[in-house]
């Protein structure tokens, strides 16, 4: 039986020195406070778990002295009292129990005890399935994010792996062409994924599309859905279906190329008649949303940072002032009949677009996590655009954002708009327009980057092999020799990048697809 690589964990011991300095020799050193350990505490361990933990000696005086007054540790695994590494092949899961004991130079000492579960991963296994793969790749199927953890989220250690294919949908041949603003609806067969711009239309008026997939590898016939009729542009749309088949659509409507941009609502009891008219319906002016007790809302700019939430029987929107409109918020608006909203509050204080909420149920607790796209530059510089994201357990106020990702590749350097993929319970990644040249170029095209386990795969030699990306939201390629078999150890860890899931031996063959099997 193939057996899992040793876990290495390594217990590091900060000692921060704290003592007085008398002025002559002769003199003792005055006794310093009461010595103690502290630490933010232990995190089980698993094999090939790259483990560390920081302690922290306080009080006393210099210098400390630390080392292992007692240990209780399962089959070979040994703890050093002059490096503090746990080493060692355990085969179940086992509770190690040791001491700490820290002295100072007066004699004081401190002793605190830990107990660390370190237990095995699993095996993971490929087996061949069938595949057209380019030569000197292989893929390997089954890498699909779980079910959303928000302490993932938290700790900001996501595994986002880029899509192979620059750009993954392309806009249609024509006089214009500019494609952005995707928002990928989950269906029971699929997804049907709206987006917004030109796709090969005569003139440059933006426009909302949709087209289904089953997997974001294939895609169906493109459907024009929402025509930009008494507007110069719609664009930046987001869609909620309810339980009953409906769907509510909001998008940003630009009356010409001089005013503000204003969410407008759309809504179809099928996905297919729009607000009383088969699709394409064209927008009017009575399809704008309007917010009367917000007396900014007429005179500042709401454009692409609109999003639509149903929840409680009510309708909220959060619609984002950004960067043009003076002082950035993202505002909550709430309704019983859309388009008229009413203002209830800052869900948050920035200057970032809110682009896409969704709502899960994780530990016990609701969870609610926000897209934002981050238009910033700094004077003299070429903006470098990004995304961020913020969570909330009440949808009402939202915590400080973290960083998502921005472009990975020059093609996509220029991102925006950026909306979560889901299903059933999971994120499995996150769609987004982007184009090479510069933010307002019409040059954009739709890309994807997955939220993935990430896969590492060794050689005998150690040397890892190339990770060209992710294939969809359950493949990934990687760069193999383009002839011959490859023996080699594959270790999976989960989305997070860094729980480990299972490793083994596997032999590999360019130009051939493998299904990831963890047991």
């Amino acid at each position: 039986m193939w057996r899992s690589p040793l876990l290495i964990g390594i217990i590091w011991i900060l000692v921060i020195l704290e003592s007085n300095c008398g002025g002559g020799a002769s003199t003792p050193p005055p006794s310093g406070p009461k010595l103690s350990i502290a630490t933010a505490g232990l995190v089980d361990g698993m094999v090939t778990f790259p483990y560390s933990q920081t302690m922290q000696a306080a009080g006393g005086v210099a210098p400390f002295v630390w080392g292992v007054s007692s240990g209780s540790l399962p089959h070979n695994i040994i703890l050093n009292s002059s490096t503090a590494n746990i080493s060692g092949t355990p085969d179940t899961a086992q509770l190690a129990t040791f001491t700490i004991q820290v002295k100072d130079a007066n004699g004081q000492t401190a002793v605190q005890s830990y107990t660390l579960n370190i237990s095995s991963t699993g095996l993971a296994q490929l087996q061949t399935v069938s595949g057209q793969i380019p030569p000197g790749t292989i893929e390997i199927q089954g890498v699909s994010a779980g079910s959303f953890n928000p302490l993932s989220w938290q700790q900001d250690t996501l595994n986002w792996v880029p899509d192979v294919r620059m750009p993954m949908l392309a806009p249609l041949s024509g006089a214009f062409q500019n494609i952005y603003a995707p928002w990928p609806l989950e269906q029971a067969s699929g997804w049907r994924m709206f987006y917004g711009g030109w796709d090969g239309t005569d003139t440059s008026n933006d426009r909302v599309y949709s087209v289904t997939t089953p997997d974001f590898l294939s895609f169906g016939s493109r459907q024009l859905v929402i025509d930009h009729g008494d507007f110069l542009d719609v664009n930046n749309e987001n869609v909620v279906q309810l339980p009953d088949g409906s769907m509510h659509m909001i998008c940003t409507i630009a009356v010409d190329q001089f005013s503000n941009g204003k969410p407008a609502y759309f809504s179809s009891p099928d996905g297919i008649i729009w607000n009383g008219t088969p699709e394409p319906y064209s927008a009017q002016f009575g399809d704008v949303v309007s917010i009367p007790n917000d007396s900014n809302y007429l005179g500042w700019d709401f454009n692409g940072g609109n999003v639509l939430f149903k929840e409680n029987n009510a309708w909220t929107l959060y619609y984002s002032v950004g960067i043009y409109g003076a002082i950035g918020q993202v505002y909550r608006g709430s309704s019983v009949a859309p388009p008229v909203f009413q203002r209830t509050g800052v869900a948050l204080g920035t200057p970032h677009y809110a682009n896409d909420i969704k709502k899960f149920q994780a530990g016990g607790k609701t969870w609610y996590l926000m897209a934002l796209y981050i238009e910033e530059a700094v004077a003299g510089t070429v903006p470098s655009p990004s995304f961020s994201y913020s969570l909330s357990n009440d949808g009402v106020t939202f915590a400080s954002e973290h960083s998502l990702f921005g472009g990975a590749f020059p093609q996509d350097h220029f991102v925006m708009t950026p909306a979560f993929v889901t299903k059933d319970g999971s994120i499995l990644g996150v769609l987004y327009g982007a184009n090479p040249l510069d933010l307002l170029n019409a040059a954009n095209q739709i890309f994807a980057r997955w939220l993935q386990k990430k896969v590492v795969i060794t050689d005998s030699s150690g040397a890892q092999y190339t990770l060209q990306g992710g294939y969809g939201p359950d493949r990934q390629w990687f760069q193999l020799p383009s002839s011959g078999s490859l023996q080699a150890t594959i270790t999976v860890y989960a989305e997070d990048g860094i729980t480990p899931l299972g490793a083994g031996p596997v032999i590999v063959t360019g130009g051939k697809a493998y299904s990831l099997v963890l047991n």
